[in-house]
């Protein structure tokens, strides 16, 4: 097997980046993100079809543990229109000189958990309908659709059991208000 030269000159520039990224990932942790906003991500190498190189994504962990972690779970923002289904559409959005500061598709199928210090500069907060599609479509890649059926089935369950307790609390309290009683 032979590796082409440019690829052994990206990979040491990519772990030259780390070894820097690392050195500022101390600071990083007391960096204040909230979910929704987009900001340039250093994703680096990937291995196969795993994101990489600097691109937008959209913070999709919850603000309270954004306060608490070094580390905050992200989704890639790609230009790749692929016929599949993990992908949702982001709203174009220009600055003041009508340039494009984002586009894209939000790739849920990439969730990732990064550190702060692997986030550069803010570019844009996505609108509540924006973060709703995007949180269906994590709710459907990552399968929660079973795991909320399991718990609106145990639901059902209980509200059944409680409605079959009421009845028979109520002809026991019938039986219990009659004059006569048999012996």
């Amino acid at each position: 097997m032979q590796i082409e030269l440019s690829k052994i000159q990206n990979l040491l520039d990519w772990m030259k980046t780390k070894i820097y990224l690392d050195t500022i990932s101390t600071n990083a942790i007391k960096r204040v993100v909230r979910r929704g906003e987009v900001y340039k991500c250093n994703f680096g190498i990937g291995i196969g079809s795993e994101m990489q190189k600097e691109r937008p994504c959209i913070i999709v962990q919850n603000n309270t543990r954004n306060s608490r972690s070094g580390n905050v779970i992200v989704v890639p923002i790609s230009h790749t229109n692929k016929k599949i289904s993990c992908i949702v559409p982001i709203k174009t959005r220009i600055d003041k000189e009508n340039n494009i500061i984002l586009d894209g598709y939000a790739n849920v199928s990439n969730l990732m958990c990064v550190s702060k210090a692997r986030l550069s500069s803010y570019i844009a907060t996505i609108s509540k309908e924006e973060m709703k599609n995007i949180d269906m479509e994590l709710f459907a890649t990552l399968d929660l659709f079973n795991y909320y059926k399991k718990f609106e089935r145990q639901l059902k369950d209980k509200d059944l059991y409680i409605s079959k307790l009421k009845n028979q609390l109520t002809e026991l309290k019938k039986i219990a208000n009659t004059d006569s009683y048999e012996i």
